[in-house]
């Protein structure tokens, strides 16, 4: 690949990619794998996580990806949301071997575990109400108009309640396939 060894490579682990023009057809491969758009922070958690690439090469390449037409950029939640163009996937279907395996289906793992939590977040709620002796946290997992899961939790105090919620919107997805598995065996 051309410009081999270009990029920054601090805390950038075995295998990870070190060409800036390696960097940007990882992007391109992700979105265009995900199948969704991918925000500006879940892109530098998928590849910081992953020890791909490193955290100071990330938005010059998103950047550099925009202003090429590779991919488009929508501003929403004071946050930069990616999405892949044509000629973006063109671009990672002709230059996805230039990236080795294990590092693309690394970066896959971690991306679409990244986007499905990412996408929660629209439909993940909790609501703390105080009572008697403490307090109550409902929370809540929903799928568009449907929901899916409503549990209503009693707590010591405000504190545990509020760690009780932040928790829950950390891997709401661990409670709700927990409480599945416990009930449907």
């Amino acid at each position: 690949m051309a410009n081999e060894f270009d990029a920054l490579t601090q805390d950038v682990g075995i295998g990870g990619v070190r060409s800036r023009l390696g960097i940007r057809v990882l992007l391109c491969y992700i979105l265009k794998n995900v199948k969704s758009e991918v925000s500006r922070t879940a892109f530098s958690e998928i590849l910081r996580s992953s020890e791909l690439v490193n955290f100071f090469e990330i938005n010059p390449a998103l950047d550099m990806l925009f202003e090429s037409g590779l991919v488009t950029r929508t501003e929403k939640e004071d946050d930069d949301y990616f999405s892949i163009t044509d000629e973006g996937i063109s671009v990672a279907d002709k230059l996805q071997t230039e990236i080795p395996l294990t590092a693309r289906e690394k970066a896959l793992a971690v991306a679409f575990e990244v986007v499905a939590r990412e996408r929660l977040k629209g439909s993940v709620d909790y609501v703390i109400e105080k009572a008697e002796n403490g307090c109550y946290v409902t929370l809540t997992v929903r799928d568009g108009d449907t929901l899916m899961l409503e549990t209503k939790l009693f707590s010591a105090d405000g504190m545990q309640a509020q760690l009780v919620g932040e928790n829950f919107m950390k891997h709401p997805e661990k409670l709700y396939e927990g409480i599945i598995d416990a009930l449907a065996r």
